[in-house]
């Protein structure tokens, strides 16, 4: 089974860290497919069919997999372990308990797109790009994307995010469509980490613009190749009196491109570490408009580019 590493790990208790949990080093966590098991809430998505793999388990006696009630796997002896999630569209839930300690995973089994573009009559995908950038991989064709309801649009994605906070804005009806890179989810979760370890308490780190489809982004004149359209790219701002609008993150009194630019050092000290090389990407700072006030876009590209 080919396994596929475009995903997003879920989990929906909202409890921190055990304290030795949070000072392991990403490189002692279990990983699944590649993406450090980190953050207790977290989510992965997957085709169809497709296998997880679970590696780097500390203590195999103490690891346990459950899909719901049922206990999947107990091992005592690997410390590799490969599951095949379901091969019907949805979300199922997961728990993984370990030594450490105990964490529940969404896994959004996600819809075929040619299936989307075919059924769907109002959601509206559009085109992606033929000729591949610069050949990589991480601008290939996606393979599927998650089913947005009225009734699961509310779901965690993490701590801190739901899945409704990524919807592309080109409508308002559902079922919609969306595409969440876990990198994604993963750095912005590591910049609230960041932000609250320098005493900054962060209750909304608003997304203001998260994924896109190829119609939309290209309908408001955003090139063919943006991160927006393959869902690991967000445009954000903090905004924890909800007023629409960035807050007074510097502590100076005044609401400025300053405060803009502070987020921005925050992400670009996250990239500086060699730890979180694997989550390299773009950093855009943006001035005030007519439509919206300013805010940062991040990415992870794979690449350090910034403007």
């Amino acid at each position: 089974m080919k396994v596929r590493f475009y995903f997003v790990v879920l989990v929906i208790f909202g409890f921190g860290l055990t304290a030795a949990y949070a000072h392991y080093p990403s490189s002692q966590f279990i990983k699944v497919n590649g993406i450090p098991l980190r953050f207790k809430l977290f989510s992965l998505s997957a085709m169809p069919g497709d296998s997880l793999i679970f590696d780097q388990i500390p203590n195999p006696a103490a690891f346990q997999l459950y899909l719901a009630d049922s206990l999947l796997h107990t091992d005592t002896t690997g410390k590799k372990i490969t599951w095949k999630v379901p091969s019907k569209p949805g979300i199922y839930e997961l728990i993984v308990r370990t030594v450490f300690d105990t964490n529940i995973l969404k896994i959004m089994v996600m819809k075929p797109l040619v299936d989307i573009k075919n059924e769907s009559s109002h959601f509206i995908v559009g085109d992606y790009p033929l000729a591949i950038y610069r050949s990589l991989n991480q601008y290939n064709l996606p393979e599927g994307m998650i089913e947005v309801t009225l009734e699961n649009r509310q779901t965690s994605v993490s701590e801190h995010f739901k899945l409704e906070d990524f919807l592309t804005r080109q409508q308002a009806g559902f079922p919609q469509y969306v595409i969440i890179s876990p990198k994604l989810i993963f750095k912005l979760e590591l910049l609230i980490e960041k932000m609250n370890s320098k005493g900054i308490d962060v209750e909304n780190l608003h997304v203001m613009s998260g994924y896109r489809t190829p119609y939309y982004n290209g309908s408001i004149g955003n090139g063919k190749n943006s991160r927006h359209v393959y869902g690991d790219a967000a445009d954000i701002y903090l905004d924890n009196d909800r007023n629409m609008a960035m807050d007074d993150l510097n502590g100076d009194g005044t609401i400025d491109m300053k405060d803009v630019r502070q987020l921005a050092s925050f992400i670009d000290e996250i990239d500086a570490d060699a730890e979180n090389a694997w989550l390299a990407g773009g950093i855009g700072i943006y001035k005030s408009n007519g439509s919206h006030r300013g805010f940062v876009h991040l990415d992870t590209r794979g690449f350090k580019v910034s403007w």
